[in-house]
Formats: C-alpha cells, structure tokens, sequence
C-alpha cells in the first residue's frame, strides 16, 4: 500500500511541478501561437466561401446558358414541324407527305442527336469549371494542414 501512495504522490507531484513550470511568457507564447493558428484558419475559411461561391456561379450560368439553347432548339424543332405539317397537308398524294414526314423524322432525330452530344460537351465544360475553385481550395487545405504539422 505504502508503494501505491509513493507512486500516486509520485506523480501528483511531477504533475503539479510540470503545470507551475510553466512561465506566463510561456503562456503568452502558446496563446498567441493558438491565436494565429485561429486567424489563419479563419482566413482560410473564408477563402473557401468565396471558392463556392464562384462555383455556384459557375454553374448558375452554365444552368442558363443550357436552358436557352433548349429553349431555341425547341422552338426551332416546333417551327420546323409546323412547316412540314402544312407542306404535308397541301401535298398532292399520300406518298409524297410519307416522304416529307420520313425526311423530317430523320432530320429531327439527327438534329435530337447533335443537341444531345451539344449539352453532353457543355455540362462537361461547367463541371470542369466548377470544380477547379474548389480543387485549388483543397490543395491549399493539404498545405495548411501540412504546414500545422511542422
């Protein structure tokens, strides 16, 4: 029991000793490390907003610009039908509007097809773009963290 209590006042005391070792520059050192560590990450942070933000843009006006290409390419397509709807009514035989309506069907899924590949290329370009603030946001957060470590 006797060796217990050595033991246990052992290391209260090493602990009281380590703790008033401590000198207030000591202190203020850690403090103002602790300090710039804070502000550093703040700054950081914010950093980061402003990385989301402009991918938020990024992507609003890539939103924008692929909804007005639907836009044209749908009233194009409408146009188009409407055209071949009144050229296929004033035909003379039936054979001739199978054709016009065959032709326009074929155009159409072509036209489909291209517009399909158009929006493919464009959300490729937006993601890209939308990607790269917040890429270069976490190779600086790889750094900080790095940096902490040293």
């Amino acid at each position: 029991m006797a060796a217990k209590k050595t033991t246990i006042e052992g290391a209260a005391t090493e602990a009281f000793e380590t703790l008033t070792s401590f000198s207030p520059d000591a202190y203020k050192e850690g403090y103002e490390k602790f300090a710039k560590g804070m502000s550093s990450w703040a700054d950081f942070q914010r950093g980061s907003v402003e990385a989301l933000m402009a991918s938020a843009g990024v992507l609003a006006k890539g939103f924008e610009k692929a909804a007005s290409s639907q836009v044209s390419f749908v009233k194009e397509q409408f146009e188009e039908g409407v055209a071949t709807a009144k050229a296929a009514a004033a035909t003379k035989s039936v054979q001739e509007a199978i054709e016009l309506q065959n032709e326009f069907f074929r155009t159409s899924f072509e036209k489909n097809v291209g517009q399909v590949s158009k929006l493919a290329d464009h959300w490729t370009g937006v993601a890209k773009e939308a990607t790269d603030p917040l890429s270069k946001r976490y190779g600086e957060f790889v750094e900080l963290v790095q940096s902490y470590r040293a």
